[in-house]
């Protein structure tokens, strides 16, 4: 009897040995899945599920590591820090040259504004394994945030140099190159943005942009044609692809991508100023008042609105349509009373128009506003000469003259030098 027992004894601790060899593979097993679903689910940015994933991995296997990494990246996105940080940490307590979970703890600090802890840990991390670029990206993040924009720009260089394939790390140093002023590193940067995608179309026009910044007038058409090819309705490339033609001075071709930018809405009243600023060097005056007008009536109270009536008279003076030019420069002093170039502009149209006495008026009131240029006392010198009155016009003019004005010289010559009337 006392023989069956001991038996029986063995065969139950056989038995539960046998259970508890079964139940760990089993649970390790169920830890595994867990954890690898959590990450599907990761990927697929179902964080709140990927969470309950990896905590299922943790229960059933404490000593799986990657579900604590995990765990720590899925309290990152889902904007817990503490968490994320308490997490890391459980794994640093264990192992303290994790690079993974020391950067993570970075990561929850950064996030958190501590750039001297965030700094410490991402220091950590490289010094632990400097093959690993998230660390060196990270650190040149903190280092920017905190002015070290150098600094800052060597660890997103080694970033680079490590995973050349997150444009996110080119994307970044673009940032502090630009307060840098680093244009050709600018160019540089978007080079690889656009060999790793070869259809961004704001890489396009933004390596345009800055080649424009640096005079390569032929590489900046090349990329923004390139991006409106790939986005026709991009009106900012056919803003600035009009700036390059202008500066190339093929004004032609310039005026009506200025046009096409208007029309898809980008800066649309200083898009249609520029257009009828090319037509004008191309004397193309019709189109150039067309345009000016579009300019106005887009914005009527925009920058360019005042210059597009300057402009607009201009145009009428040039087709001698004097009373034109006369109620383009009324619309604009009304809005602009003390604007002497309309003050002046419509003097010039009402001696064409013979009413030299207005033409005074206007030219008397931009002396008055300040303007006292030679160009203001030659006209009034001429308006009081066609009106006879040789007293204040050689005085007008022998003020053009002491400024160096040629015609003034030539007129008070002719006029004044050898007339009775002049006191």
């Amino acid at each position: 009897m006392k023989k069956i027992r001991i038996i029986l004894v063995i065969v139950v601790v056989l038995v539960i040995t046998a259970l508890l060899f079964t139940i760990k593979p089993y649970k390790e097993r169920k830890a595994f899945e867990h954890n690898l679903q959590g990450k599907e689910l990761y990927v697929a940015e179902r964080f709140k599920e990927a969470k309950l994933s990896f905590e299922k991995a943790i229960k059933l296997n404490p000593q799986l590591t990657e579900a604590y990494i995990n765990l720590a990246k899925t309290f990152l996105a889902l904007e817990r820090f503490d968490e994320a940080f308490a997490t890391a940490n459980s794994v640093i307590n264990v192992d303290a040259a994790n690079a993974e979970a020391l950067t993570i703890s970075g990561q929850a600090k950064l996030n958190e504004d501590d750039y001297p802890a965030a700094l410490e840990f991402f220091n950590r991390a490289i010094a632990s394994n400097n093959s690993i670029a998230t660390p060196y990206y990270y650190r040149g993040v903190v280092k920017a945030n905190m002015g070290d924009l150098n600094a800052s720009l060597e660890d997103y260089k080694k970033a680079q140099e490590l995973d050349a394939s997150n444009i996110e790390y080119y994307n970044s140093s673009l940032t502090v190159r630009t307060k840098l002023e680093d244009y050709s590193g600018i160019i540089t940067d978007y080079n690889k943005i656009i060999e790793l995608d070869p259809s961004n179309t704001e890489a396009f026009y933004m390596r345009g942009y800055f080649k424009l910044n640096i005079d390569d007038y032929e590489g900046a058409l090349s990329d923004f044609d390139k991006a409106l090819s790939l986005n026709e309705a991009l009106g900012k490339a056919h803003y600035y692809r009009g700036l390059v033609l202008v500066k190339m001075n093929k004004f032609s071709l310039a005026a009506p991508s200025f046009n096409k930018a208007a029309k898809n809405k980008f800066k649309p009243d200083e898009a249609y100023f520029n257009e009828g600023l090319a037509y004008l060097q191309t004397k193309e005056l019709s189109k150039a008042k067309t345009a000016f007008n579009k300019c106005y009536e887009t914005n009527n109270d925009g920058v360019k609105a005042s210059e597009a009536l300057i402009n607009l008279g201009v145009i009428e003076l040039m087709n001698s349509n004097f009373s034109g030019a006369v109620n383009v420069y009324g619309k604009l002093l009304i809005k602009e009373p003390t604007n002497t170039n309309a003050l002046f502009n419509r003097a010039i149209a009402y001696g064409e128009l013979k009413n030299h006495e207005k033409a005074i008026e206007d030219l008397t009131q931009c002396i008055t506003l300040g303007r006292t240029d030679a160009d203001v006392y030659f006209a009034r010198g001429v308006q009081y000469i066609n009106l006879f009155d040789y007293a204040i016009g050689c005085s007008d003019l022998q003020t053009a003259v002491d400024a160096g004005h040629e015609k003034a010289k030539e007129l008070w010559q002719a006029y004044c030098e050898n007339n009775s009337l002049v006191q």
